[in-house]
């Protein structure tokens, strides 16, 4: 016993001179990490810890360290939770550790290591703003709102809670919010760049662009540097068919920051509008960045062009419904070229690409993107997407060639929808769509309530039928019939099932619409369509003259100026009326 006593107190001095020894090297560390040598201050940290293992501080900083690498991830949250194991208080441990999880695209965690904080902390700007950022990342807007709110309310001048808290409100539909706290922004501060950037955007959002401007405008006046500001105006510019403009403001911003993608991006997509395929399609691959833009395993070197003779493909779908339809019109020209082709499709488009690409192999795409075990197992060469075809296919306007149509209808189901319309009398039959997109596609400015359509609605010889795929479609239209005394069909089976839609469309004799869906699948299936245009429409239906590059069946009539759809109204209006009077005759 007496041994084991002396040992123990020889051992005292041994165990000080250890500890000493690690927070001397801990120091060292900190003083290299500072002066910005990170391998120098790693390896101090590290042997501070082999001094002393349990040093919280020096697990801290370790992990801080780290955290600089996106390949130290692990590590890094190793530490940090070693260091909050032996001392749950330690200033910002909980917000490094979040953060960490955050980067790694782990939201649940990230935000129960944000919560932690709040525990520590209930007041923290940076854990509710952080803890907004994660929950937001999760979908959970409300509870995201929540937080991001009181970081505003805590720190209405700290750098990212008004961004933070006005993207957010935009982004979950609450413009109206989001110019409010905006607008209040501004009278708190009439000095604060990003009170007038933000109360800007949120005009923007609420399709304001002349107020937008204003806002813009005042805020390159206090800073005129900032290329986010005129990306911003760019797109502003764009919605008023400003082209001009707008990717004068995009070429600013890019001079501004060579390396920012938004501007390039939306560049492109104004280019693609001009009709400027030669310099358009090469910036649109920038859409690849945005961090919607779905993920894939890329199991297949891209296609970069080559001849495909004796080469598999596989063509993988991506953006909205009507892009698909839209990018399938160069499906028969890979097919043609290709030893054989893969095609994926969104599900709803799996039945009319069967039956429109019979010499391929068509397949729905899984909510994973993962390949099917039967595609897995075949040999595939390359891949691309969808959306790229046309950077190697479509260089100019002669590139696009003339069709009656690519896409084929069930025949039996059209016979059963002619015999369906038949019945409703005499006349036209007419296919309408009156909304289009969400609101992040820009619906306010795509959509024409009914009410407006009653010049056209009320043409003899003409009867209508909707092909509206919104919920409350039903509704719509049996209100409107109650208040107006015209009647639209619904026919709910019809737009439930696009191979249905498909075949009642190619039964119709005309389709009349707002910019959606359903005017990529007329002019796909080569029916005729008329298409209602906002002055500064999407890049898919061109800026000027009434045509399509894309489907010869369709005749665009466009807004003379921002906002007005009367003239267009009037426009359809008179052309039905001859079309319907030449059709009785």
């Amino acid at each position: 016993m007496l041994g084991n006593l002396l040992k123990s107190l020889l051992a005292q001095p041994l165990r000080s001179r250890r500890v000493k020894r690690a927070q001397s090297l801990l120091e060292t560390g900190l003083s290299q990490q500072q002066s910005g040598d990170r391998e120098n201050a790693r390896h101090s940290f590290e042997q501070s810890l082999a001094l002393d293992p349990d040093n919280g501080n020096a697990h801290f900083w370790l992990g801080i360290l780290l955290a600089g690498d996106k390949q130290s991830y692990a590590a890094a949250i190793q530490h940090l939770e070693r260091a909050l194991t032996l001392d749950p208080d330690i200033e910002g441990g909980w917000i490094n550790l979040g953060s960490v999880y955050y980067f790694q695209r782990d939201f649940i965690k990230a935000g129960a290591s944000f919560r932690a904080a709040l525990d520590a902390a209930p007041d923290s700007v940076l854990a509710h703003a952080y803890l907004g950022i994660a929950l937001k990342e999760t979908g959970s807007y409300d509870e995201a709102l929540v937080h991001l709110r009181r970081a505003y309310e805590l720190a209405p001048e700290g750098e990212g809670t008004l961004r933070n808290l006005v993207v957010t409100l935009i982004e979950s539909d609450r413009c109206d919010e989001a110019l409010s706290v905006a607008a209040g922004a501004v009278e708190r501060n009439p000095s604060r760049y990003e009170a007038h950037l933000f109360h800007g955007l949120a005009h923007q959002k609420l399709h304001d662009p002349l107020r937008a401007l204003a806002c813009y405008d005042t805020a390159a006046a206090l800073r005129p540097d900032d290329a986010e500001l005129h990306d911003n105006r760019g797109t502003t510019f764009l919605e008023l068919g400003r082209l001009p403009e707008a990717i004068e403001c995009y070429e600013r911003a890019l001079a501004l920051r060579p390396d920012y993608s938004l501007p390039a991006f939306h560049r492109a997509l104004t280019r693609l509008l001009l009709g400027d395929y030669q310099r358009g399609w090469d910036d649109y691959e920038l859409r690849r960045l945005d961090q919607d833009y779905p993920p894939r395993p890329g199991a297949f070197p891209r296609w970069d062009g080559a001849p495909l003779a004796g080469r598999a493909i596989l063509v993988y779908s991506e953006q909205g419904l009507g892009d698909e339809i839209m990018f399938a019109s160069i499906l028969p020209e890979v097919i043609a070229a290709a030893g054989h082709c893969f095609i994926e499709c969104e599900p709803r488009l799996e039945g009319i690409f069967r039956r429109s690409f019979p010499a391929a192999t068509v397949y729905a795409a899984a909510p994973d993107r993962g390949l099917p075990g039967e595609i897995a197992a075949r040999e595939i060469d390359v891949e691309i997407a969808a959306g790229s075809l046309p950077c190697f296919l479509r260089r100019s306007l002669n590139a696009f060639p003339r069709h009656d149509g690519y896409l084929k209808a069930d025949p039996q189901r059209v016979a059963y929808w002619r015999a369906r319309l038949a019945q409703l009398g005499p006349g036209l039959k007419v296919g309408i769509s009156w909304t289009g997109g969400v609101r992040k596609t820009r619906r306010a400015l795509r959509s024409i309530p009914l009410e407006q359509w009653l010049p056209i609605l009320q043409t003899p010889g003409a009867g209508f039928v909707s092909l509206q795929y919104t919920a409350d479609a039903g509704a719509a239209v049996a209100a409107f019939q109650e208040q107006q005394g015209v009647r639209i069909e619904h026919w709910a089976e019809a737009v439930d099932d696009y191979d249905e839609t498909a075949a009642l469309v190619c039964a119709l004799d005309l389709v009349v619409s707002v910019c959606t869906a359903v005017i990529h699948l007329g002019g796909a299936l080569g029916r005729p369509v008329w298409v209602m245009a906002p002055r500064g429409p999407e890049w898919r239906y061109g800026f000027a003259g009434d045509t399509m590059p894309w489907y010869p069946s369709v005749k665009v009539f466009r807004q003379p100026a921002f906002g007005e759809w009367h003239p267009v109204i009037s426009s359809v209006a008179a052309e039905l009326r001859r079309l319907a009077g030449a059709s009785g005759s």
